[in-house]
């Protein structure tokens, strides 16, 4: 018998039997990226509210008996929750450093002595640039954002920044790395990648694993679910990546989680 939902089933690039697989498989697992994956960017990263009809769609997948649901951000937990609302869901902030699981129970990591000090020295160095405007503090990392900024200043705002922040990172434990709209100086020994193993390992055996997400941080995650499950980038496919499949747009993803929620 087809899927009465297979009309509305959006292509998965690269992956063209998806939507059999899924379908086939009794338990199964999608974590998800929150901005420029549930949420298109703003220059104002408290008003990147997620597409009209995501958070119910969420809210219907997570009533599923066959699906677990995680939101894995590199937001602060609070902004996640505050944006996408509550639903019950495990929620990871921070790039793994903080995790509220679906009982409502907090764990958070925080930074060891040398890196609050490696990152105190980012701040200082952000600040006597002139950036302070910029500057996004959470428990394990400082954001520069440039998405106000036009393109040619952001560019020489990102370069400034990168080569400060690199000098301080090799000497606290710490890696400087460029995002989709800013630069971020943050701890080592925690990320996407790392806190989805941990999730990974909480599955039942044969749960069909799939993680989507946007960008560069999202990496770690696609490289740790590559030979498990199914990673899936979204939006250009031009750069290297450790994902297998490929969505176009956030619209996408919200035709994505509307024909999982209608499978039976």
């Amino acid at each position: 018998m087809s899927d009465p939902a297979s009309a509305e089933q959006p292509e998965i690039a690269n992956v063209a039997d998806f939507w059999r697989r899924l379908r086939l498989a009794k338990k199964k697992f999608l974590a998800l990226d929150y901005d420029g994956t549930l949420a298109p960017f703003h220059v104002d990263p408290m008003k990147a509210f997620p597409l009209p009809g995501i958070p119910e769609l969420l809210e219907k997948l997570s009533e599923r008996s066959d699906t677990t649901l995680a939101i894995v951000s590199g937001r602060p937990l609070e902004e996640v929750i505050v944006l996408l609302g509550d639903l019950g869901v495990i929620v990871v902030g921070s790039h793994g450093r903080e995790m509220r699981k679906s009982d409502g129970s907090l764990t958070a990591m925080h930074p060891t002595e040398k890196q609050k000090s490696g990152l105190a020295a980012a701040l200082d160095t952000a600040v006597r640039e002139g950036f302070t405007d910029r500057l996004e503090k959470k428990i394990g990392s400082i954001a520069l954002h440039t998405r106000v900024l036009p393109p040619a200043e952001a560019t020489e705002v990102e370069t400034i920044v990168s080569e400060k922040w690199s000098g301080i990172a090799r000497q606290y434990d710490l890696e400087c790395m460029g995002f989709n709209g800013g630069v971020e100086i943050r701890c080592i020994g925690r990320n996407k990648g790392d806190v989805l193993a941990e999730l990974l390992e909480l599955q039942p055996p044969n749960t069909f694993l799939v993680y989507i997400g946007d960008d560069v941080t999202d990496e770690d995650a696609f490289r740790v679910i590559k030979d498990r499950g199914i990673g899936i980038k979204v939006g250009e496919t031009t750069t290297a990546t450790a994902a297998t499949g490929f969505l176009a747009s956030c619209e996408e993803v919200r035709d994505f989680l509307r024909a999982w929620s209608l499978l039976t």
